[in-house]
């Protein structure tokens, strides 16, 4: 059963609201963003009758938190107990506990059961479309390899199945061995803002997941040359949309001046989204998965990439007020 959070507060919450330092980043994020649609969703769910469940709109406000700051479920759990701009963020009321690691858990399984670890995202990008923080016309797409959450097995282990996460994989990477996942995104050229997210085995090829990570209602896409193949150009021509992958060269195609000269230009233009696997890696933590499997990583790569939107509209706000 869910509780319905009551828009009038008491004295204790009023006395509250008056207390500790302004968080300007999770301020603007409440008035600014609104996933009631995310939150009806899950909301729907849950049983009509029985004990009363933490409220879906502060658990998902837990997920956000989690992931601007890089927490844990215990972290998470001890973070909401001691620090007010969390609690105000929530949305928690005086009488509401705060949620425990357990509960948190729990919840982030019922994101993907209700499919939407694939959604989030998107429903998100519809705000920022809206609002005119997402520029269609340009789009750049990239991958980044992010290691296994387990120590690394015997590579005949993950040959035969046998490797504590089953979905990982090794692959080289600079001629370094590496064991874990990839995340492939597409941002947009103006703002950099993730638009689509997308994770897999670390083995897998950049340029098979063009088609999944890349937008229709873009006019161009930048990309380097992992992604230049016929089939690529091919649907870019179909959907018609101009290529902007840098050419890649090969014993039998040698790169005239001109192409290297291009792909130099391309490159200016492309290297704008490693910002974002910077930002994820330093600032999120995500160097390394938490959990197994390609769904539950799936629905940590939604989250990071709606938390670093939230973060980098915040950004773009205060820039456009100055």
């Amino acid at each position: 059963m869910q509780l319905k959070r009551t828009n009038q507060p008491s004295f204790f919450d009023l006395a509250i609201e008056q207390r500790g330092a302004v968080n300007r980043v999770l301020e603007t994020i409440s008035k600014v963003v609104d996933l009631t649609e995310a939150e009806e969703r899950l909301a729907a769910t849950y049983a009509p009758g029985g004990r009363p469940a933490c409220r879906v709109g502060g658990l998902r406000r837990v997920m956000i938190l989690q992931h601007l700051y890089g927490l844990s479920d215990p972290q998470a759990e001890e973070q909401l107990k001691d620090r007010l701009s969390f609690q105000k963020f929530v949305q928690l009321g005086a009488h509401e506990a705060v949620p425990d690691e357990t509960t948190i858990c729990r919840f982030r399984q019922r994101l993907i059961q209700c499919k939407l670890h694939e959604q989030l995202l998107k429903l998100l990008n519809q705000q920022l479309e809206t609002r005119g923080y997402i520029v269609k016309r340009t789009t750049m797409v990239d991958a980044t390899l992010v290691e296994s959450s387990r120590k690394r097995p015997e590579v005949k282990a993950v040959a035969e199945g046998r490797a504590p996460d089953a979905d990982a994989t090794y692959t080289r990477n600079h001629r370094r061995s590496f064991y874990g996942y990839k995340a492939h995104v597409s941002s947009d050229g103006e703002h950099q803002l993730i638009r689509t997210a997308v994770i897999s085995t670390a083995s897998a090829q950049e340029a098979h997941f063009l088609e999944r990570i890349a937008p229709t209602d873009t006019e161009e896409i930048y990309g380097d040359k992992a992604y230049d193949t016929k089939a690529n150009k091919a649907w870019l021509r179909k959907q018609g949309i101009r290529s902007r992958l840098m050419k890649k060269g090969a014993h039998h195609i040698k790169l005239s001046t001109w192409d290297q000269r291009n792909n130099r230009s391309k490159a200016r233009v492309r290297r704008h989204i490693e910002r974002i696997f910077a930002h994820l890696k330093h600032w999120q933590s995500y160097r390394r998965v938490r959990y197994l499997g390609l769904a539950r990583n799936q629905l940590e790569l939604t989250l990071k990439a709606v938390a670093y939107n939230l973060k980098r509209l915040t950004g773009i706000m205060k820039m456009q007020v100055a």
